[in-house]
């Protein structure tokens, strides 16, 4: 039987910033750990946009993220590696795998590599500092000083975004949409048609083995249980193993102890699975516990895969804007339209929307809930 360990993370509600931005500054994470969550936003274009600023703005000691670049960076890849910590100073050492650049008329220049479609090797140092005060956007829109318990916070980071490829498309597309100027609209399309040739060329580069339709279904599965369907952000990961985006309703979750996968029927280039999940009860909206079946019971639901080369590229909006092909994977084709959870996921799921919640009523069924559930632990 496979099992999926799962942590109760801590969820703290600041204003203007994200609960999982929150939960990894919490958590008193070492000076590495908070670079890498601060790389990986920034990989995925946080710095762009001025409403996702804000969530890098809690990784900062005395900075603030900028609204306009004059060049932006696009990487391959990068390894956040060794620190050197001293007293309350730290130094990391970041190395990218840089395609090139983006000047701020949206002209993308190539940076020469070994070979035509190989990226170059730049290191970036990211010193940090632990502070009990930093920077917060306040509700007047002004940054203000405030204090706080000490925590490792980023002090100087490199002078320009690091976006991957992905996220470099999705900006020259949008502000070449906005523009009026037909050199920046011309440059714009010029970028992404080269940007989309570097996507093809990671795709044959890629050396990853292709993963058995049992392995995508187990990801999915461990991912879904963790709660990533009950969020905008954990949604994206969930629609990457589908062939269609879901929307995930939430008047009925399903909680599970456990599941495993069963055998799948293969026929060329599509397969039947089918996942046993033991039941325990399910939440509807109003964050009420209800056992739909016995407790124990196991039930089993059907999925299909299929063997897929398509590939789709979000835009701002989060919806498909472009198909590319690429290397064939299993996805997802048809799955059951209701979610499971485990019953940690269920907790830290029931207790943020109760502390959200100001109707008493919900906030009582979900202390009767949370009562419950604490029981099945």
């Amino acid at each position: 039987m496979m099992r999926t360990l799962f942590t109760i993370a801590a969820f703290i509600i600041v204003l203007g910033v994200d609960v999982e931005t929150q939960t990894a500054l919490a958590q008193q994470s070492s000076p590495k750990k908070i670079v890498e969550h601060f790389c990986k936003l920034d990989a995925e274009g946080n710095q762009l946009s001025s409403e996702s600023q804000k969530e890098l703005s809690a990784f900062l000691y005395d900075q603030k993220p900028w609204a306009q670049h004059p060049e932006i960076t696009v990487v391959k890849e990068y390894v956040v590696r060794a620190q050197d910590i001293r007293g309350d100073t730290a130094q990391i050492v970041v190395e990218y795998s840089v395609w090139g650049q983006l000047d701020s008329s949206l002209r993308f220049a190539r940076l020469t590599g070994p070979s035509e479609n190989h990226p170059i090797q730049i290191r970036e140092y990211i010193s940090m500092i632990r502070s009990d005060k930093h920077l917060e956007l306040g509700t007047d829109g002004r940054w203000q000083e405030v204090q706080d318990v000490p925590q490792w916070r980023i002090k100087t980071i490199p002078s320009s975004p690091h976006v991957t490829v992905g996220a470099a498309m999705r900006y020259v597309q949008e502000m070449g949409y906005r523009s009026i100027g037909p050199i920046i609209k011309r440059n714009a399309q010029a970028a992404f048609a080269e940007l989309s040739g570097l996507v093809h060329a990671q795709f044959q580069q890629s050396a990853e083995p292709r993963q058995s339709p049992s392995e995508v279904l187990a990801q999915f599965v461990a991912l879904q249980t963790d709660g990533k369907g009950l969020t905008a952000e954990g949604q994206k990961e969930l629609d990457a193993l589908l062939v269609q985006p879901a929307a995930w309703p939430r008047d009925k979750i399903h909680i599970t102890r456990d599941f495993v996968i069963r055998n799948a029927v293969l026929m060329g280039a599509k397969g039947d699975l089918y996942v046993e999940y033991i039941a325990l009860g399910d939440l509807d909206s109003s964050l009420r516990f209800t056992n739909g079946v016995p407790a124990g019971v196991k039930v089993r639901e059907g999925y299909t895969l299929v063997l897929s080369n398509k590939y789709s590229l979000a835009g701002a909006s989060g919806k498909p804007t472009q198909e590319l092909l690429g290397p064939s994977r299993w996805k997802i084709a048809d799955s059951p339209p209701e979610q499971w959870i485990t019953v940690n996921t269920a907790i830290r799921y029931v207790t943020e929307m109760r502390d959200k919640t100001t109707d008493p009523a919900i906030k009582q069924k979900a202390n009767q809930t949370l009562a419950k559930l604490m029981g099945m632990r």
